[in-house]
């Protein structure tokens, strides 16, 4: 899911940091940073996606699929390729030792709060990333809802 992020605009340095990550790696581990984040509306209906990706190969995508309009609340995380309404897909990229890693979330909840054309909250759950559990916690906040206009492809692609 990460290798569908959309190109990073040459001023990221100046954008504000609007997403926190902590993840956990067994049994001594645990990295944490902080991204700038934005969000695109997808082609397909009722679905968002949150993007947070840093110059060093971190990153964060949340793809939201919504009932019949994005309102503050509870999300189930399901599995890359569900198309369910309502639940999130969230894949997340990181760096330990200058090794990456990455898994998708197969359990957890993503919490969203809809302020005027912003949203903020909190992505809890985990993954298995090499046969171990990787729990994680993700915050976000103010992250401004794209015009109709601003759309992607944001269809999974195994």
């Amino acid at each position: 899911m990460l290798a569908a992020c959309t190109g990073r605009e040459s001023d990221d340095e100046a954008q504000p940091l609007l997403l926190n990550a902590t993840v956990v790696f067994p049994p001594h581990d645990t990295v944490r940073f902080a991204l700038p984040a934005r969000m695109h509306r997808c082609t397909e209906p009722r679905t968002l996606i949150i993007e947070a990706i840093g110059p060093e190969g971190s990153g964060v995508l949340v793809r939201l699929h919504y009932a019949d309009s994005l309102v503050s609340r509870s999300y189930r995380v399901v599995p890359p390729g569900d198309t369910s309404a309502p639940g999130a897909v969230v894949a997340v990229r990181y760096l330990l030792r200058e090794a990456a890693h990455g898994f998708a979330f197969d359990s957890g909840t993503v919490q969203v709060r809809r302020t005027g054309d912003k949203i903020g909250g909190q992505v809890q759950g985990s993954g298995n990333e090499n046969a171990i559990r990787t729990p994680t916690r993700i915050d976000y906040h103010d992250v401004v809802l794209p015009e109709a206009s601003d759309t992607i492809s944001c269809a999974y692609q195994p």
